[in-house]
C-alpha cells in the first residue's frame, strides 16, 4: 500500500518541493473538513444491501443500474451525445471469453472466478452493485486457462473513482506471458495519469485535463498481433501501430490502493475479455446477418450510451455505401428477469437503434424494420456469465 512507503520517504527526506505535488504530503495533515465529512458519508455505503435498496425495475430484470449512469426506464429512449465520442473507436469483441460482473458473490468472500497472486480482495456492496475491494496491494487473476490470445481481441475493466476530492488509487492491466511473466501493461494512476507499457518499453503516457468524476469509469484495451489501443472511458490515451515480439498468454489484474480508509475504497465493477471478429461487411456477406455486442444501452433502458459511437457509425456507413440494403434490427437479451419484461425491453431496444440510424444517417425508415425477441433465441448457453454476455446483442438482419 503506497500510504506507508510515502510516509516513509517523507521521514527520509523530511519535505516535499511546494511547486510539485506529493502523495506523501497531501495524505499527511489529514483530510480537510469538506473531505472528512464526505468520508462518514461514503463509508457508510460499504455494506450489504438491503431489500430497501432494490427498485422495481432491477426485481423484474436482474440488472442494476450503474453508480455513474442510473436506471431509466420506458420513455427515455434517444442516445446521450455522441459529440464526445466522435474520435472514439472501440468496438468490443464478439465472442465473450471471460466475463465477471461479481453478481452473485457473496459479500465479504473472495471473487470466486479469479485466483489470489498476493494482497488482500473481497467482495463488497456500494449502490446495489457488487466489487472487488482491494484493501493491500496485490494481484489477481481471471481463471481463464494460458493460451496465446486471439488475433483479435479486446479486455474492458470498469473501476469506481470516488471523486476529485480523493487521493487516486493506481489500476493495472497486466499482459503475461506463457510462464506467468509480466511483459507489459497498461495503468491508469491518482485519477488522471495513464500510461502503456510493452516489453519494458513506456510506448504511451498522457495525463487527463483533470481528475476523473466520482463514479464507475472503464478501462479498455482493443489489440491484434501487432497493434495495440488503449481507452480511458471516450478517450484514447495510447495507439501504437506496431508491436514486435509480443505474444502475451493471459492477463491479470493488479490494484494498488493509495488508502484503506473506508471513505476510499479500492473498487473493481466488472471485467470483460472478448475475442475480435469479421468486420460488419464480412459478416453480412458470409450469413447475411450482423452480431454486435457494441451497441450499448443504460441498464434496464432503450437509451443508447455513447461508447456505441463507432458501432453505430459503422452501420451508417454500411446502409449509406449499399442504397439497396435493408435490414431487420433485432434486439436479444439473457434469461435474466421476466420473459415478457425482456421481451418488451428488447422491442424497444431495436426501435431505438431503428431511429437512430434514420435520424443520424438518414436512411430511410423502408430500408429499416426492428424486432425484439428477448430471451427466445440464444446463441450460447445461458448458465455462465459468458454466455450470457454473447446472448445480450443485437443482431442486423439483410432482408
Amino acid at each position: 500500500m503506497r500510504k506507508l512507503t510515502c510516509i516513509l520517504a517523507v521521514g527520509a527526506m523530511s519535505f516535499c518541493l511546494a511547486s510539485a505535488w506529493c502523495p506523501a504530503s497531501a495524505g499527511i495533515g489529514g483530510l480537510t473538513d469538506r473531505i472528512k465529512k464526505k468520508a462518514q458519508e461514503e463509508a457508510e455505503k460499504i455494506i450489504q444491501g438491503s431489500p430497501e435498496d432494490t427498485t422495481e425495475a432491477e426485481q423484474q430484470t436482474g440488472e442494476k443500474p450503474s453508480a455513474e449512469r442510473g436506471t431509466a426506464g420506458a420513455g427515455d429512449a434517444g442516445s446521450e451525445d455522441m459529440a464526445l465520442y466522435t474520435k472514439y473507436d472501440f468496438v468490443p469483441g464478439d465472442k465473450v471469453i471471460f466475463y465477471d460482473d461479481l453478481s452473485g458473490e457473496e459479500i465479504g468472500e473472495f471473487p470466486s472466478r479469479w485466483n489470489l497472486e498476493k494482497g488482500v480482495f473481497e467482495i463488497v456492496r456500494q449502490g446495489g452493485d457488487n466489487y472487488i475491494m482491494c484493501s493491500d496491494e496485490g494481484y489477481i487473476l481471471p481463471k481463464i486457462p494460458p493460451a496465446p490470445l486471439p488475433a483479435k481481441y479486446t479486455v474492458e475493466m470498469e473501476i469506481y473513482s470516488n471523486g476529485p476530492d480523493y487521493l487516486g488509487h493506481w489500476y493495472y492491466i497486466n499482459w503475461l506471458d506463457a510462464e506467468g511473466l509480466e511483459i507489459g501493461n497498461l495503468h491508469f494512476k491518482d485519477g488522471m495519469n495513464t500510461g502503456l507499457n510493452v516489453l519494458g518499453k513506456n510506448l504511451a503516457s498522457k495525463s487527463l485535463r483533470a481528475r476523473v468524476s466520482e463514479g464507475v469509469h472503464t478501462m479498455r484495451i482493443m489489440a491484434t498481433k501487432s497493434t495495440v489501443k488503449c481507452y480511458l472511458d471516450n478517450v484514447r490515451i495510447a495507439n501504437v501501430p506496431k508491436v514486435e515480439g509480443f505474444e502475451p498468454a493471459g492477463f491479470r489484474v493488479h490494484m494498488d490502493p493509495w488508502t484503506d480508509e473506508p471513505a476510499n475504497p479500492m473498487l473493481l465493477k466488472s471485467f470483460r475479455f472478448a475475442e475480435g471478429g469479421k468486420t460488419l461487411r464480412e459478416q453480412l456477406d458470409e450469413t447475411g446477418r450482423i452480431i454486435t455486442h457494441g451497441i450499448l444501452f443504460d441498464s434496464g433502458s432503450d437509451r443508447i450510451r455513447g461508447e456505441s459511437y463507432k458501432t453505430l457509425a459503422d452501420i451508417g456507413r454500411l446502409l449509406a455505401d449499399d442504397p439497396e440494403l435493408r435490414l431487420s434490427i433485432e434486439g436479444h437479451t439473457d434469461n435474466d428477469g421476466a420473459e415478457d419484461y425482456n421481451l418488451d425491453l428488447s422491442r424497444r431496444r431495436a426501435e431505438a437503434v431503428r431511429s437512430y440510424l434514420m435520424e443520424t444517417y438518414e436512411v430511410s425508415g423502408d430500408r429499416l424494420e426492428s424486432k425484439g425477441w428477448g430471451e427466445t433465441k440464444p446463441i450460447d448457453t445461458n448458465a455462465t456469465p459468458e454466455g450470457k454476455a454473447n446472448n445480450r446483442r443485437v443482431e442486423l438482419v439483410k432482408l
